[in-house]
C-alpha cells in the first residue's frame, strides 16, 4: 500500500545480500522494520540470537505471523514502528531491550527493507539511542543513501549527512534501479 511506503524485496538473491552484509552471529540481536511476509525474517532468525520485526499492515502480520510462528526466536509485533512518526515507539523499544537484556555481550542491529517514510527518522532515532545499534543494514531509496554518503560540498550534503557521518561510517553495498511502466 503507497500510503504505508511498502517495498517488496522478493528477489532472494538480494535479501541473501543484505543478510551476509549484515555479518549476524549468536549475540546479534536483529530490529526489523517492516516484516513483510517474513523471508528476510526467517533468514536472519537462522543467524541471529533474536530477532524483534515490526509490520504496521495487519493483513502482513498475520501472513508473516503463519511463516515465523515456529521460531522461537523471533518477536513479532504489530505495531508502527514509530511514536507519532518522529519518534521511536516505546513498545519496540522495550522489546529489543527485552532481548538485549537477556545476554551481556548482545549487540543491536538493524536489519530492513525500509519503508521509505520512517526511513530517516528511524535511522536518526536510532543512532540517537544511549545504546544504538552496532550496525545497520538496509535497503533504502538512492536519493536517501545519496544524502547519507554524501561528502561536504557536494549538492546532496546536509544535516542528515552531517549527523549519520559523525555517528558512524557509511557504506553502499550495492545500487538498485527500479524501472517501472511509461508514464
Amino acid at each position: 500500500r503507497k500510503k504505508l511506503g511498502q517495498n517488496f524485496l522478493i528477489d532472494l538473491n538480494l535479501v541473501r545480500l543484505l543478510v551476509e552484509s549484515a555479518e549476524l552471529g549468536p549475540d546479534d540481536v536483529v530490529l526489523e522494520v517492516g516484516t513483510g511476509t517474513g523471508s528476510l525474517t526467517a533468514l536472519v532468525a537462522e543467524r541471529a540470537a533474536a530477532v524483534v520485526t515490526v509490520e504496521i499492515d495487519e493483513r502482513l502480520f498475520h501472513l508473516a505471523g503463519e511463516e515465523l510462528y515456529d521460531l522461537p526466536n523471533v518477536v513479532m509485533l504489530h505495531a508502527d514502528a514509530l511514536q507519532r512518526k518522529n519518534r521511536l515507539n516505546p513498545d519496540v523499544l522495550a522489546a529489543v531491550q527485552e532481548q538485549l537484556a537477556a545476554g551481556e555481550s548482545r549487540c543491536l542491529k538493524l536489519v530492513a527493507n525500509l519503508p521509505y517514510q520512517i526511513a530517516t527518522p528511524l535511522v536518526s532515532n536510532l543512532l540517537a539511542l544511549d545504546r544504538p545499534p552496532c550496525l545497520m543494514c538496509v535497503t533504502i531509496q538512492k536519493e536517501l543513501a545519496d544524502r547519507i554518503h554524501a561528502r561536504p560540498g557536494a549538492k546532496d550534503y546536509g544535516a542528515l549527512s552531517v549527523w549519520v557521518q559523525s555517528q558512524c561510517r557509511v557504506e553502499v553495498v550495492l545500487s538498485l534501479i527500479h524501472i517501472s511502466e511509461p508514464t
